[in-house]
């Protein structure tokens, strides 16, 4: 719009035309309210209707209304055109039906027809062609339903079937230790080796003559060796009469009997290495299983309930590399117990 200078123009006209064209604006969204709602009497609200001039702030209360119903509006189209097009796709599916329901009558006619002149032409037959018509029947019929077949097991055929699989190692038999044998711990996951044969070979080197002169006055006594790779090794000598059994009638003097026991103690819980860490080449465990002097020296696996998991993959692999494994369950707070009146393991 130009504007000219004019001395006679009122101060503040243009912000005046300015508030009118706004209050314009709002009239018309207010009449494309009434117009929405004008099938919802219930929901039409009087109170929006404008009845005197607003303020700045009440304007921009309707400018969110306004707002909310455009939402709306957009909704409410929205799910007009997923019901018109679910509509469609009804009337489509009516109209396939329709379609097919005819075909299927016309080949019902068809069919009916057909027999009626199979029956005629037959009917014109004597005795030996009527057999010889039949026969050829029955051999045209049996072909068609072998076509059939034949189609529906290449169908079958060419179909992927989801095939499970289930992994099955075998057990072999169960034979008691001799030879050389490697301990190992598993528990919370982890794999440690235990070191039997350095314990063992420490309460050599340190001799037995604190236990013997023990053994003099007490009939137990125990000592500490280690640690060693994370073990301690409590030792304890134990001292008791045996009775023995004589032939009837001589009374035999009693024994005395001397039980060995090795509770082997971690000085942490979290020890060792995880399953497919210790299954690696340069792991102890896995240089342990190399060193020995046996050509196939035997693993026996002192597990925990929460370890069972990992058990299963230390077994696999000892069948895979041949090495036998026997499996020595534990309670949870139960140490591992070597001793004299104790049973061998067997490794399977």
């Amino acid at each position: 719009m130009e504007q000219h200078d004019d001395d006679d123009s009122m101060p503040g006209q243009d912000s005046f035309i300015d508030v009118v064209c706004n209050m314009v604006g709002i009239l018309i969204v207010l009449v494309m309210i009434v117009g929405v709602r004008a099938s919802r009497p219930a929901e039409f609200d009087a109170a929006m209707l404008p009845k005197k001039p607003q303020s700045p702030a009440g304007v921009e209360e309707r400018i969110v209304d306004a707002t909310a119903l455009t939402q709306e509006i957009n909704e409410a189209l929205a799910a007009k055109k997923e019901l018109e097009r679910e509509t469609e796709q009804m009337v489509d599916l009516a109209v396939q039906a329709a379609a097919t329901e005819a075909r299927r009558e016309q080949l019902s006619l068809l069919q009916s027809a057909v027999e009626q002149q199979i029956a005629e032409r037959r009917a014109k037959l004597d005795e030996a062609g009527k057999a010889q018509f039949d026969v050829q029947r029955a051999i045209a019929e049996a072909e068609i339903k072998l076509s059939e077949l034949t189609k529906e097991q290449i169908s079958l055929v060419s179909q992927t079937v989801d095939v499970e699989e289930v992994e099955c190692v075998p057990t072999p038999l169960a034979k008691t230790v001799e030879g050389d044998e490697i301990h190992v711990r598993i528990k919370r996951g982890m794999l440690a080796v235990v070191p039997s044969d350095a314990l063992l070979e420490e309460v050599h080197a340190r001799g037995g003559d604190y236990i013997r002169s023990g053994l003099r006055d007490r009939s137990s006594v125990e000592d500490v060796y280690g640690p060693i790779d994370g073990f301690r090794m409590r030792l304890t000598v134990k001292r008791h009469t045996v009775a023995v059994q004589g032939p009837p009638g001589v009374p035999m003097p009693p024994q005395t009997a001397v039980e060995l026991q090795g509770v082997f103690l971690p000085i942490s819980e979290d020890i060792g290495q995880t399953i497919d860490q210790a299954l690696l080449p340069s792991s102890p465990f896995m240089r342990q299983l190399k060193a020995r002097k046996t050509a196939s020296p035997a693993v026996t696996a002192w597990v925990y309930p929460d370890s069972y998991g990992e058990l299963r993959t230390l077994k696999r692999a000892m069948w895979e590399a041949g090495v036998a494994l026997a499996i020595r369950p534990l309670p949870h707070g139960q140490p591992i117990i070597f001793s004299t009146s104790g049973s061998k393991s067997s490794a399977q």
